[in-house]
């Protein structure tokens, strides 16, 4: 993916159409080290830096963020640890890659840098499994944290009674991954929803076009969907450096999708703001 753009990995230059309200959060990005040691099966990126992403949030205007460790690092968070101690606890949270079994004083260490959470990436499995949910759900629930799913829908589906059991919130990537076409009549949907609608769930408006590489606006009738059911459950992040996209895309651009999904001011402020805040904790 070439980086010859102004800023690294997003296209176009000019700020979002729509307003950005003060206290807005970018729930979901990565930073990449080229020099940094790869887990195994995890792919490799090119140098992706905090100092970048935050010059993509100066350009639209949204205030705070939150890294996401991926699976390319494995069970090493030390990259994205460091980003999140030089980004700082006013500005920045983090959700990493832990196993069940990880030792107590190490998670309650990451806690105190900003660490709010845990992700699973099951769609590549690496590095937890399938298996890891139910044992992680408890960990994180002792934690006070959240899990964070990157799953298919036939994966969420398998995993509904896992889900509906854990004692702790579920926040679900990238749309969860749910087809463009009858989302509603798909039985992750009705494993999301129940979730969501039991104050137990999260969804993040993000990668729009991880659903359809070709067609990223066509995910449009799916978060309109989302928006009208469960408008306090929805958080937005970009995915920079958008690591799952064949094409560059123009995070303005993808910000703006929001005024096509959540017309309402109202609404966008409780998507990038309120919901975020009380997700993440920031003040």
């Amino acid at each position: 993916m070439s980086t010859t753009h102004e800023i690294p990995f997003t296209a176009g230059t000019a700020p979002p159409r729509i307003p950005v309200p003060r206290g807005a959060v970018d729930c979901h990005h990565h930073v990449y080290d080229a020099a940094a040691p790869i887990a195994k099966g995890g792919r490799p990126h090119a140098d992706a830096s905090l100092a970048d992403h935050s010059r993509v949030l100066a350009r639209l205007g949204v205030d705070r963020h939150v890294l996401v460790q991926p699976s390319t690092y494995g069970l090493d968070n030390t990259l994205h640890l460091e980003a999140l101690r030089e980004a700082g606890p006013a500005r920045a949270r983090m959700v990493a890659v832990v196993a069940p079994d990880t030792p107590r004083a190490e998670l309650r260490a990451m806690a105190e840098a900003g660490v709010v959470g845990a992700r699973a990436n099951l769609v590549q499995g690496i590095p937890l499994s399938i298996e890891d949910v139910a044992p992680l759900g408890r960990t994180m629930a002792e934690m006070g944290w959240h899990l964070q799913l990157y799953a298919t829908p036939a994966i969420i589906a398998g995993l509904g009674p896992v889900l509906r059991a854990l004692p702790c919130p579920v926040v679900f990537d990238h749309f969860a991954q749910l087809p463009l076409a009858g989302w509603d009549a798909d039985p992750a949907w009705g494993v999301v929803m129940e979730l969501m609608q039991a104050g137990r769930g999260w969804m993040k408006l993000s990668s729009p076009y991880a659903l359809d590489q070709a067609r990223p606006e066509a995910v449009g009738d799916l978060a309109r969907a989302l928006v009208n059911a469960v408008p306090e459950r929805l958080v937005w992040g970009t995915n920079w450096p958008h690591p799952n996209a064949t094409a560059i895309p123009d995070d303005a651009a993808l910000l703006d999708r929001l005024a096509d999904w959540a017309p309402e001011d109202g609404v966008r402020h409780r998507i990038l703001v309120d919901n975020a805040a009380r997700l993440y904790g920031f003040g």
